[in-house]
């Protein structure tokens, strides 16, 4: 059939008109289906990286997040100090064993706390798919400690199999590689990234600011980390990882770096008293007795309701050690205990500073890192400071 040219004319502007009818209409509909849809909207998309550089999709921004490992509670603290648990679905239950002073202090600011539930601990291998799949989590964090734990137990190939999407944190393994890499991944996770970077800005200020005075030191002092000291027979330290990076970031050299075999480990009695460490740095907390696990010295009481004077007595109970009054660091003021809570949360950069301080006293004459603490607390804690995190025996 053929037509004129007006009739050419008509069709093309009526096709042209319902053409762009259609556009308009679809345009609206995908808006309207994004702002509709929330959770599932692609336009909302967000992609989290963790420490081990995965990186995992989500359509949106995620609302419910399980934080597997309790103590990530230290990280949301600092990015939302007015509402820590916002978003949280479930925790592990380390917190309360691990830092009951802390826990303490929260709860009693932050009445949601207390209402949060709790889903076991990974590393002990008690926590079930089916738990974590109770609280329908958009996300759930795990720490690198966590990772072989599940490996092993097969959590992580069910969780995979499940649908549970997941991320690594990490402030244990590798503290000054991992902190600002975790704190901008629950920046990423909270929609809080703006207060991650100001976090990690004040943190790389620190270290730099520690690890730039140390630079001008002339000795590395054989310093020893005992790890959770009175908890067990003598003595708990780490190589390679942990507290151990930071004495030596801090100017020291870490001993369990060279007598260990493995990441963590115990050194005898015998063989510290031969090596005679120029440092001593214990690790201390509020840990409740437990009658099933007698501590085999009393543990240096430390953290958020420790007193000075306790926190003294504690440590110097571990000089009960049988044959410790031998050893030369506790006679010349080198013993020290810091909070144990420390080797796990994005606190570490003060007992970096302090390990340094410890360490080189002479590089640190204006700095008092109890004062730091009390001001950090100002600004990004959601309770006051109090109590007694530092502490050395006076010879």
């Amino acid at each position: 059939m053929r037509f004129s040219p007006l009739r050419k004319a008509c069709v093309a502007v009526v096709a042209a008109t319902a053409t762009l009818g259609l556009a308009a209409c679809g345009a609206a509909g995908t808006s309207n289906s994004e702002s509709s849809d929330g959770a599932n909207g692609s336009g909302n998309a967000v992609t989290i990286t963790d420490v081990t550089g995965r990186q995992v999709h989500l359509d949106s921004q995620p609302k419910k997040v399980l934080l597997a490992e309790g103590r990530g509670l230290f990280a949301t603290s600092l990015l939302n100090k007015e509402n820590p648990t916002e978003n949280v679905v479930a925790i592990g239950s380390d917190l309360h064993k691990a830092a009951p002073s802390y826990e303490a202090k929260l709860s009693a600011v932050h009445k949601q706390y207390n209402d949060l539930p709790t889903v076991g601990n990974i590393a002990k291998g008690d926590v079930s798919v089916e738990a974590l799949l109770s609280h329908k989590p958009d996300i759930t964090v795990l720490s690198l400690d966590h990772k072989k734990a599940a490996e092993e137990s097969g959590l992580l190939k069910k969780m995979d199999q499940s649908g549970l999407k997941y991320v690594f944190s990490d402030f244990r393994q590798k503290p000054l590689e991992n902190t600002t890499k975790t704190i901008a991944m629950y920046g990423q996770l909270f929609g809080k990234e703006d207060k991650a970077k100001e976090f990690n800005d004040f943190y790389d200020s620190k270290v730099k600011d520690i690890t730039d005075r140390v630079s001008a030191a002339k000795n590395k002092p054989k310093t020893l980390v005992w790890r959770a000291a009175g908890m067990k027979d003598c003595c708990s330290t780490v190589k390679d990882s942990n507290l151990g990076d930071l004495v030596n970031a801090a100017g020291g050299k870490n001993m369990g770096d060279e007598l260990l075999d493995t990441e963590s480990g115990d050194l005898t009695a015998e063989k510290i008293l031969a090596e005679q460490p120029e440092q001593i740095i214990a690790t201390g907390g509020s840990w409740a007795k437990d009658p099933d696990e007698p501590e085999v010295l009393p543990h240096v009481e430390l953290g958020y309701r420790a007193q000075p004077a306790t926190a003294e007595k504690t440590l110097k109970g571990l000089l009960s050690t049988p044959g410790f009054t031998a050893l030369k660091a506790p006679k010349k003021g080198n013993l020290h205990a810091a909070y144990h809570q420390f080797y796990d949360s994005p606190l570490n950069v003060f007992a970096l500073e302090q390990f340094a301080q410890w360490l080189h006293p002479e590089l640190f004459q204006d700095v008092d890192v109890e004062r730091d603490f009390a001001d950090f607390h100002k600004k990004w804690m959601p309770f006051e400071y109090s109590g007694t995190f530092f502490i050395s025996a006076k010879s």
